[in-house]
């Protein structure tokens, strides 16, 4: 069995991705603050074991799905947006040329300036705030180092454990609290189901791809819209869903309105639908009948 090392394992993307893979590889998870004990998987302190570099673990695979992903905190501490989103990445590329290791690293789909639908792996790219600038400079540096990495761009989301809500737990814990929710009506995205990614990038491992690929939903649809799709899926009462406007809040960093990106690349390559947004806010449901959805929350 393969050995998969996932970084920011406490996190998001990371504990989903160890559930979801540790059937199919040995998961190993670096967690950092947070120490947390998943079922079938190993957790190593993350600082120690990336400085110390010991010979123990040579991971055939290693996911970097660490990020400071809060755009204000970013643009507000550039220094520790470029600790998260540039430096750590040094150290997981002196373990992965040590072990000969596979990159798969997430990047984002904050790179453009928003003025265009559904950008391509080759669209230009033209940052707006320090957080995707940092993302940008990630991603260049991984293709300096390491020939055969393979970056992600994406937006995800699925069921966070307790301590770290997603975008659609947001949602679905304020409308049961019965309380009005404000979403985007001018911001656009194309997000995808941790369970659809978690299989993509297997899928793409097993090809022993490389490059940048997008990973997301076929189609583009508002914050406001999300919601709404989610309140048909799971009952909720779409009348506390109300909209509010981007453009609006000059309180925030400036970021783009549109996000959406094409998967055509990924699709044709792997053969593979990803789906629509609501098809993909659909594996929610999935998640539920499985049983990974209470094992998250568990946590």
């Amino acid at each position: 069995m393969k050995k998969i090392l996932i970084t920011g394992g406490s996190g998001l993307l990371g504990v989903n991705l160890a559930i979801r893979l540790r059937k199919k590889f040995k998961v190993f998870i670096l967690t950092n603050k947070k120490t947390i004990n998943i079922p079938s998987t190993i957790s190593i302190d993350g600082k120690a074991y990336l400085n110390e570099q010991k010979d123990y673990l040579k991971p055939d695979i290693v996911i970097n799905t660490v990020a400071l992903t809060n755009i204000e905190l970013c643009e507000d501490n550039p220094y520790l947006a470029i600790e998260a989103n540039l430096k750590y990445l040094e150290l997981l590329v002196v373990l992965c040329k040590k072990n000969n290791s596979k990159l798969v690293h997430i990047s984002t789909d904050h790179l453009f300036d928003g003025l265009n639908s559904f950008s391509s792996e080759d669209s230009y790219v033209n940052p707006v705030n320090q957080y995707a600038k940092t993302k940008l400079e990630a991603e260049n540096y991984v293709q300096n180092e390491i020939s055969n990495a393979l970056i992600i761009r994406t937006n995800f989301f699925g069921w966070g454990p307790s301590y770290r809500n997603s975008f659609s737990d947001i949602i679905i814990n304020t409308l049961k609290q019965k309380k009005e929710i404000f979403l985007f009506e001018d911001a656009f995205f194309s997000p995808v189901s941790t369970r659809r990614l978690s299989e993509i990038i297997v899928k793409l491992f097993e090809h022993d791809t490389h490059g940048i690929f997008n990973v997301s939903s076929n189609d583009r649809i508002s914050k406001l819209h999300f919601g709404l799709i989610m309140c048909d899926y799971f009952q909720l009462d779409n009348s506390l869903v109300s909209s509010s406007s981007l453009e609006h809040q000059k309180h925030l960093t400036k970021r783009p309105k549109d996000t959406s990106l094409s998967n055509e690349k990924v699709s044709n390559f792997l053969m593979f639908d990803c789906g629509s947004v609501a098809n993909n806010i659909n594996d929610l449901n999935y998640d539920i009948k499985d049983g990974i959805r209470n094992e998250i929350l568990k946590l």
